[in-house]
């Protein structure tokens, strides 16, 4: 089996790389070790399609999120995704709280961020009556949608140009032949199978890392290496879920390390908390990453009620339990996608797209886009 383009990873971007391949009329393999599309971090997560507030100024994430907000809504009804754009509240809870709502304001603008408006307490109380606050920031043209129907669409354009998908095959390594990489895969009866193929899009999510590593970069040079971070959700008692409509959110980590434990809405129109952020040693399996621990739920009933006062600790009972692929470092600087072609390294037509995180899901089509941006500008033979 042979390939112009070889994608590692099916989650969300993985998947919207292989369908932006195959629609540039490349012969496109995409490979996956699960048995099927999007079974970590892309189908663990709070599913919502975000603004682009968050990100600092001139980033790839400020940029291509605001990008991806007006698009994909458009995206989603053309594909027939399910999707609702019932908009965010980002609280400040205490008056002293107001002065970084507003530095948060200020950020949206710069970052074009359409619709903000800062809402005094009356204003927030009319939109949202069961929320306390001293003043908030809405945001219109934030929502929700369905994961799995946007990866299933993405996946289902990607066959529809050609491409193959091939599930419960894991990637194993990678030789240089001339112009081109030979990849070394193995299936799940553990036979090795050889492609060829003369680029590669790393997006193997939580280990993007080490597929990097295996084609000889040092990862602690180069800034790939990463640390998996776990967040927990909570869902709420359906009489609870009801006196909420919209997204709510305390005040973001300075450093973006989260955007805090905040209140989201299912296509159910159950309300979820979550996540909260917890390192995950390295010693523990990735057979244990998953596993709940029930022992914090009151601090996410702490963490809410100081917003959502009527919230009692009963209505709280587990739900799922995400990971995220953080970069090194992140608790002391905002860290941004990485989307770098290895030119540089000579790994000609190699992308590593390394710490793809939140806003991934609601970029994961412009992260596509950026990637064939970057591969056209350098190889002559994509068009």
């Amino acid at each position: 089996m042979d390939s112009d383009v070889l994608v590692i990873g099916s989650g969300i971007v993985g998947l919207a790389c292989a369908a932006e391949s195959a629609m540039h009329g490349l012969r496109t393999v995409l490979v996956e070790k699960h048995e099927s599309f999007g079974m970590e971090t892309s189908s663990r997560n709070s599913e919502v399609i975000h603004s682009g507030i968050y990100y600092p100024t001139g980033s790839l994430k400020a940029r291509l999120c605001v990008q991806a907000n007006r698009n994909l809504y458009s995206e989603c009804e053309r594909y027939g995704v399910w999707n609702r754009k019932c908009g965010k509240l980002i609280v400040a809870v205490t008056g002293e709280e107001i002065a970084p709502l507003e530095k948060l304001y200020a950020r949206g603008i710069a970052n074009s961020v359409e619709g903000l408006r800062i809402l005094d307490v009356i204003e927030a109380k009319k939109l949202e009556p069961s929320i306390t606050c001293s003043a908030a920031l809405f945001l219109p043209t934030t929502g929700i949608l369905d994961s799995h129907e946007l990866m299933k669409s993405y996946l289902t354009e990607a066959k529809g140009y050609g491409a193959d998908a091939v599930f419960n095959v894991t990637y194993v390594g990678a030789d240089r032949k001339n112009q081109s990489y030979r990849i070394t895969l193995e299936d799940a009866n553990a036979e090795t199978i050889t492609l060829e193929t003369r680029y590669v899009i790393n997006s193997a999510g939580l280990h993007a890392d080490k597929v990097a590593e295996s084609f000889g970069i040092d990862i602690d040079k180069a800034g790939y290496r990463l640390h998996h971070n776990r967040g927990h959700y909570y869902a709420v008692s359906p009489a609870k879920s009801r006196m909420i409509s919209r997204l709510v959110y305390p005040l973001p980590h300075e450093k973006l390390v989260s955007v805090g434990i905040h209140i989201t809405i299912d296509r159910s129109g159950r309300i979820k908390l979550g996540p909260d952020t917890e390192y995950i040693d390295p010693t523990v399996p990735e057979s244990e990453w998953y596993k709940f621990d029930e022992s914090r739920r009151e601090i996410f009933y702490g963490a809410v009620k100081r917003y959502f006062p009527l919230l009692e600790l009963g209505d709280l009972s587990p739900d799922q339990v995400g990971v995220r692929p953080k970069l090194i470092g992140s608790e002391k600087e905002t860290k941004d996608f990485i989307i770098h072609e290895e030119t540089d390294r000579d790994l000609h037509g190699v992308v590593n797209l390394i710490g793809i995180e939140s806003p991934g899901l609601t970029c994961a089509r412009e992260i596509a886009r950026e990637v064939f941006k970057i591969l056209k500008s350098n190889h002559a033979d994509i068009k």
